[in-house]
């Protein structure tokens, strides 16, 4: 979040120094920051939610004014009375296309709501908190911009207008249907105008708070003429408010929410891997945890942990076979999951690679595991995005493959696994963000194989992609080998993350086979409510060769055996220059 900086100046302004003189105020929508200037000084303090639009009332009779939040997604206006706390009344009111407005509108020292529709002028009033409008009237044309105030000191608030297309103020004293009793020439197009009794007199008058000079205008009369008093502000997001402030209290302080993501690179099961974990295991069956182990404290680390699953999987280890045609133990889910791994993608070109009942065992045995997973499906009520609620984040998921070695799935199964294309990958990112995705992960299995770079189709489609709203994230597998990453406006790509555990070995064809990626991201909600990727942490892997052990090499450099040191360092070199070849900000290794 950007920083707010101090709002009020040391306030001099010689009008504010009556008792019942109302103060002015600033919010901050991207924050739900207030900061108002009160008789013992500036007060800052949090209320609302980020967007909230922001009212100011005397909402329980009391003499002081307190604030209020209009929140537009539900149309309900949140009050709060109290020094502190949270808010008290919660009626609704209001369309999302109204302006909200606040006063006493009866004389009865109890504020009120009222509604201005933009469009047609129409105002509705109530004198009750809990009531229905009780009076209705136009005022104004289409395009004009309502603020409320007491303009003829009679105790009662009325409505007043800024038209931009001519810079007149228009005020009317009765809430009846009429033309303005009193106008004025008074501020410039996007002024944002305020009322208030700056100096104790008992008659609201016209403040401006000019965005494009950053400057606050105050004026004592309405009437033509130049500001009596003016002073900086802070942003120009923010937006002015005024009222007769008692001293008010934050509730805790708003944190952005954030979590963590940790992905992996291909998990692709020769007949050596297997034959390592039958070894572990001693006496019959298959263990693959021995192999995982070393990656424990990062995922377990993550509040949401993914991998690739490359392979279709055996419900029942029977069928067990490797390239060209894979179908590996369901021991590597368990071993998966047993590290930290909540998730898995599962679009890949060996999806099929034992038919539409193979990927179906697949699902089985990751549900048998605990595992979630995105990218294929058992049915069409299934080939939809994959929501996880992460640290009170819910976070969308969805998994492509560039094809399927050739193969295809039967005319009327073809959710069976997602096949790249740009226009179904930007409808699953939209129905991700429709179902209540505030984050959307988008794992491609993509690229040439061995090629540390990526193609021209990787980075256009990633380019076209993260241009989208709906799609915040890619992680890329296939290449067997270690890609760059690369941020994309303020998006990250991980073009290829290599083997995250396989039996291929670095040879003068296929360099860096044996190499693999993990990495680490950092994602915060920013103003809006958006949520960015804000750093990326990629700590290089490399699998041994003799008991397919995959080791976070920085963890395990400087170890005894000398000829395993040079390994991981040529390992770690080699990663680090193929992840880090554009440099982008944010991303470090370890």
């Amino acid at each position: 979040m950007r920083p707010v900086v101090a709002l009020i100046m040391a306030v001099a302004l010689s009008g504010l120094t009556a008792a019942s003189a109302d103060s002015p105020g600033f919010v901050d929508p991207d924050t739900a920051r207030w900061e108002v200037q009160t008789a013992t000084g500036a007060d800052v303090f949090y209320f609302g939610e980020i967007g909230d639009i922001p009212l100011v009332g005397d909402w329980d009779c009391d003499g002081v004014d307190t604030p209020a939040m209009y929140r537009t997604s539900d149309g309900h206006v949140y009050i709060r009375n109290a020094p502190d706390g949270l808010a008290d009344p919660q009626p609704f009111w209001g369309r999302w296309d109204d302006v909200i407005l606040a006063g006493d509108f009866n004389g009865d020292g109890c504020d009120t709501l009222a509604t201005y529709q933009r469009v047609s002028g129409l105002i509705h009033l109530s004198n009750s908190l809990g009531s229905e409008p009780t009076v209705e009237y136009y005022f104004g044309i289409p395009g004009d911009k309502p603020f409320v105030g007491d303009f003829d000191e009679d105790g009662v608030d009325e409505l007043g207008l800024h038209r931009e297309s001519s810079g007149f103020v228009y005020m009317r004293f009765t809430h009846d249907i009429g033309f303005a009793d009193a106008e004025f020439f008074y501020g410039i197009p996007d002024d944002r105008l305020v009322a208030g009794d700056w100096n104790g007199d008992g008659i609201d008058t016209v403040a401006v708070m000019r965005p494009g000079d950053g400057i606050f205008y105050l004026r004592n009369e309405n009437s033509l003429g130049f500001a009596d008093e003016q002073f900086e502000v802070g942003d120009p997001d923010y937006v002015p408010v005024a009222g007769t402030f008692g001293r008010l209290q934050s509730p805790p302080e708003l944190q952005p929410r954030s979590f963590t993501i940790a992905a992996t690179g291909d998990v692709l099961i020769h007949s050596a891997v297997w034959e390592s974990a039958q070894a572990y295991a001693g006496a019959g069956g298959y263990d693959f945890l021995p192999m995982f182990e070393p990656l424990r404290s990062r995922i377990e680390a993550a509040d949401l942990a993914i991998c690739h699953m490359e392979v279709p999987l055996s419900k029942d280890n029977r069928g067990i076979s490797s390239y060209p045609s894979f179908r590996a133990p369901r021991e590597v889910a368990d071993a998966i999951a047993a590290v930290g791994f909540d998730t898995c993608s599962t679009a890949s070109n060996h999806t099929i690679d034992k038919g539409v009942q193979g990927a179906i065992d697949t699902l089985g045995v990751l549900d048998s595991a605990g595992l979630g997973h995105a990218g294929s499906a058992r049915g069409p009520e299934e080939d939809v995005p994959s929501l996880y609620e992460v640290n009170g984040v819910t976070v969308g998921h969805i998994s492509y493959t560039y094809g399927l070695n050739g193969l295809r799935v039967p005319v009327g199964q073809e959710y069976t696994v997602n096949v790249i294309d740009e226009a179904a990958i930007l409808a699953d990112a939209a129905l991700a963000r429709e179902l209540g995705a505030e984050f959307i992960i988008l794992s491609m299995h993509w690229g040439n194989e061995y090629q540390p770079v990526e193609s021209s189709f990787q980075r256009s489609l990633a380019e076209s992609l993260l241009a989208d709203e709906d799609v915040d994230l890619i992680l890329g597998h296939h290449a067997h080998v270690v890609q760059p990453i690369d941020k994309i406006g303020d998006e990250y790509v991980v073009f290829g993350m290599g083997n995250l555990i396989s039996n291929q070995r670095t040879s003068s064809r296929r360099v860096g086979v044996d190499d693999g990626l993990l990495v680490q991201i950092s994602v915060t909600e920013t103003g809006g409510g958006r949520f960015v990727a804000e750093s990326v942490r990629a700590t290089p892997l490399y699998v041994q060769a003799d008991g397919h052990r995959i080791l976070p090499v920085s963890d395990f450099l400087g170890a005894p055996d000398p000829s395993l040191e040079s390994v991981l360092q040529t390992s770690f070199d080699r990663t680090s220059e193929r992840a880090l070849r554009y440099a982008p900000e944010g991303v470090t290794i370890d």
